[in-house]
């Protein structure tokens, strides 16, 4: 008979199925590793008899009613919340209670603690007596003790995740929660949380900020605490697609190193100045993504090259302070020496963003006369002068005619995007250089578009992958070789 009590550590699966139907769908993606599958039933679309969900699987399952106060979506009574959260305890799953509510204080109520997780969540900060809160909670004698609070900013979500390793490890979890929340979500789980949560896949999270619990379990591998020295990440407005961490993880990994790469969300990179922020592990280095690269080359001492384009995508701590790069040239540069000089071709650059700057200058460091073409002309103009480069009208961009057509905007990533190069310049069968990619493996809209046409390209990934091999030296991995980097990327395509 399976022993129904929550495994310690649980890395568990949590589900917000819209109906019984869906949570067999569910199910079914759910990693091999997770000890424990969680039931969202406050998320439900209809109603699901609670021992059904208890039956689907052999894994223990928590079964959860999270109230609107919360930051769920129950907005009954106490007394529907009781009834809903005994009902489900009489399925003899393990049941999800909230401490205020006060279920666990009456004698006798949940006999079996070892199906009961305790929980306080706080959706907006974390409360000042937090620690009074996890020794009440403790005291109840539940099998899991869970305090999430939300997290304001990365500095917050750091912060948070810090406490968990003044907290026990026998049943206690501390972690932030909220869009901020990914990488103190990681941290509090490698200090060693009780608890770990995550969906199935980044599509079906069923709270902001989650990671996917296969990434937690293969990319950061929570289920091995462990101490960590150094902290680098991916900064970003919305960092988590990115393939970074996968990539830099796996390059600690194979080197022995105690570091750790996870994405850093940064809604305002000036006021939220990541890399002012202190903490231990102290971060060392960031790449940094849209929209905030422009920011970036003013937060340390400017390179060459950041000092030529304006845009850094690297920041690093030297001995005297932080050090701003731009790898993303060294990303352009490398594939496109790979096909040949640009002496004597023309080359279009669709974008005015860091990563469109960056691509003028490696073009004409190998001899291609370039042309800036964006959506605002004035935009254009504004970036080619900077950059000692003619524009083109956007108007005109779809009767140019050119060599090398490079697109660096976000154009292409998401799914009913067209082509960010028109259909009619690709007739002539230039070289197209996409700088996006997706993570799911498949060509962006650009890519297939130029494909269809017969055109040579250049794959986001690929770009990737060479300027990777520029950051990774700077974050102190002198030994890395673009078929490593490339071959880590490959086995991280469609995940």
């Amino acid at each position: 008979m399976i022993d129904p009590a929550l495994p310690i550590p649980a890395h568990v699966a949590s589900l917000a199925p819209k109906d019984a139907a869906d949570a067999e769908r569910l199910l079914a993606r759910v990693p091999r590793q997770a000890n424990a599958i969680e039931y969202r039933l406050d998320l439900a679309e209809t109603p699901i008899p609670p021992a059904r969900l208890a039956a689907l699987d052999a894994r223990p399952a928590i079964l959860t009613w999270r109230t609107i106060r919360e930051g769920g979506a129950f907005t009954g009574p106490p007394d529907e919340y009781r009834r809903r959260v005994e009902e489900a305890y009489a399925t003899g799953a393990v049941v999800d209670v909230e401490h205020a509510s006060g279920l666990l204080d009456a004698r006798g109520a949940f006999p079996d603690r070892g199906r009961v997780v305790v929980s306080h969540h706080s959706p907006f900060a974390l409360p000042e007596d937090w620690e009074s809160r996890l020794a009440a909670m403790r005291a109840t004698g539940a099998r899991g003790v869970k305090l999430v609070a939300g997290a304001a900013d990365l500095a917050a979500s750091l912060r948070i995740a810090s406490l968990q390793a003044r907290a026990p490890r026998d049943t206690v979890s501390v972690f932030p929660m909220g869009p901020a929340s990914p990488p103190g979500r990681v941290l509090s789980a490698l200090a060693g949380a009780s608890l770990v949560y995550g969906p199935v896949d980044g599509l079906a999270p069923t709270a902001a900020g989650q990671i996917a619990l296969r990434d937690l379990l293969e990319i950061y591998r929570v289920h091995e605490p462990r101490a960590i020295d150094a902290l680098y990440g991916v900064v970003g407005g919305s960092p988590a697609k990115s393939m970074s961490p996968l990539l830099y993880n796996a390059l600690f990994r194979t080197r022995g190193m105690a570091s750790l790469y996870v994405p850093l969300p940064v809604s305002d990179f000036e006021r939220e100045s990541p890399q002012a922020i202190e903490n231990v592990p102290p971060i060392r280095g960031m790449a940094v993504t849209q929209p905030w690269k422009l920011a970036a080359a003013r937060a340390g001492r400017a390179s060459e090259d950041v000092a030529r384009t304006g845009a850094a995508n690297t920041l690093y701590r030297e001995r005297k302070g932080w050090r701003a790069e731009n790898t993303d040239v060294d990303g352009v540069f490398d594939p496109l020496a790979d096909h040949d000089t640009g002496e004597g071709r023309e080359a279009v650059i669709v974008g005015a963003g860091g990563a469109a700057r960056a691509a003028v200058v490696a073009a004409r460091r190998l001899g291609y006369e370039v042309l800036i073409c964006a959506r605002r002309n004035a935009e254009a103009d504004r970036v080619a002068g900077m950059l000692g480069v003619d524009s083109l009208a956007w108007e005109d961009l779809a009767a140019s005619e050119a060599d090398l057509y490079l697109n660096a905007t976000p154009v292409g990533w998401a799914d009913g995007d067209p082509s960010a190069i028109p259909e009619r310049v690709l007739e002539g069968r230039p070289l197209v250089f996409d700088c996006v990619y997706r993570k799911d493996g498949r060509p962006t809209s650009t890519i297939r578009a130029a494909r269809d046409a017969r055109c040579p390209v250049v794959e986001g990934l690929t770009m990737l992958a060479a300027q990777a091999v520029r950051q990774a030296q700077l974050f102190g991995i002198p030994d890395v070789t673009l078929s490593e980097v490339t071959e880590i990327l490959g086995r991280g395509v469609g995940r």
